[in-house]
C-alpha cells in the first residue's frame, strides 16, 4: 500500500493576552477563542495567558485550564503591567511555544474572538502585520461616546504627527503580526513598562518602521461588561501628546535601519 502524502503542517497563531485580575473573563475569553480554530485551516490556533501575577484566582483558572487543553498556556509575568506582559508573552510564544503568528488581544472581552478569522485569512495572503480598526467600512464600535473621541483624537494626532499612510487605527490592541516582523522590532524603542498604554500605538509604529506589509481589517469592539478597566485616560492623553510631539523633532529612538514609518502599509 502506498502511503499518501501528508498534509503541509498548519502554522502555529498564539494569541497573547495579558491579564491582571480577570477571573471573570478570562475562562470565557480561553473557550471562545478556541471556538474559533473550526472557521481556520492555515493556522493551529494557541491561547497564552500572560498574566501580572494576579491575586484574584486568574492565574489558577489558567492553569487548571491548561492542564486539560494543550493549546492553553500560561505565564506568570512577575512584572505589573499591561505593556510589560505583552512583551515577555510574545517571548514566550516565539521561544517556547513555537509561535509562527502572534495575535495581542485584551482580555476583557472588547474585542470579539470571532474577528480572528478575519486577522488569519490576510496573514495567510501574505501580510506581515493586521490591524484591527474601527476606523474602516464594515467596522462596529459600541464603545461610550467619550471612548469614541478619545480614540478618533489619540489617532488623528499620532497619524498626523508621524505622518502615517494607509493604517487608520492606532490605539487599539487588537493586531496580528508575523514572528519575524516583531524580531526585527527593537524592544528598547518601545515603552512597555509605562502604565498609561502607550506603548499601544508606538508599538505598531515600530512594527511598520520594519517595512512591514501591512493592512487592516474591520473589527467589532464592545464595552466591558465585567471587571474594571486599568485605563488612566489623563495619563495616556498626555502621553500620547508627548510622543507626538517628541516624533516630529525627531526625538524618540526608531527601529534601527528602519524606513519611514508606515512604508509597505496598504489600505
Amino acid at each position: 500500500m502506498i502511503s499518501s502524502p501528508s498534509a503541509t503542517p498548519r502554522r502555529r497563531a498564539v494569541v497573547v493576552t495579558p491579564t491582571f485580575d480577570e477571573r471573570d473573563n478570562i475562562a470565557d475569553l480561553i473557550e471562545a477563542v478556541l471556538a474559533e480554530q473550526a472557521a481556520v485551516d492555515a493556522f493551529e490556533i494557541h491561547v497564552l495567558v500572560a498574566d501580572s501575577h494576579s491575586a484574584d484566582g486568574t492565574l489558577e483558572i489558567v492553569a487548571a485550564l491548561a492542564g486539560q487543553n494543550p493549546r492553553v498556556h500560561l505565564l506568570d509575568v512577575q512584572e505589573r503591567g499591561i505593556g510589560i506582559g505583552l512583551f515577555r508573552g510574545f517571548q514566550h510564544a516565539i521561544e517556547a511555544l513555537g509561535a509562527d503568528v502572534l495575535i495581542e488581544m485584551d482580555a476583557d472581552f472588547q474585542h470579539n474572538p470571532e474577528d480572528i478569522p478575519l486577522f488569519l485569512a490576510k496573514i495567510d495572503q501574505g501580510y506581515d502585520v493586521v490591524v484591527g480598526s474601527r476606523f474602516v467600512d464594515g467596522s462596529v464600535n459600541r464603545m461610550p461616546f467619550y471612548r469614541k473621541v478619545l480614540s478618533v483624537g489619540a489617532n488623528q494626532v499620532v497619524r498626523g504627527a508621524l505622518g502615517l499612510h494607509g493604517i487608520t487605527e492606532i490605539t487599539t490592541s487588537y493586531r496580528a503580526f508575523t514572528k519575524e516582523t516583531f524580531l526585527k522590532v527593537d524592544p528598547a524603542t518601545v515603552p512597555w513598562q509605562e502604565k498609561s498604554f502607550i506603548f499601544v500605538p508606538v508599538f505598531l509604529v515600530r512594527l511598520l518602521e520594519t517595512g512591514a506589509r501591512a493592512t487592516e481589517i474591520p473589527m467589532t469592539m464592545h464595552p466591558r461588561t465585567q471587571g474594571y478597566s486599568k485605563m488612566v485616560y489623563w495619563r495616556y492623553i498626555r502621553d500620547i501628546l508627548l510622543f507626538s510631539a517628541r516624533s516630529r523633532l525627531g526625538l524618540e529612538p526608531r527601529t534601527a535601519g528602519a524606513p519611514g514609518a508606515g512604508q509597505g502599509a496598504a489600505g
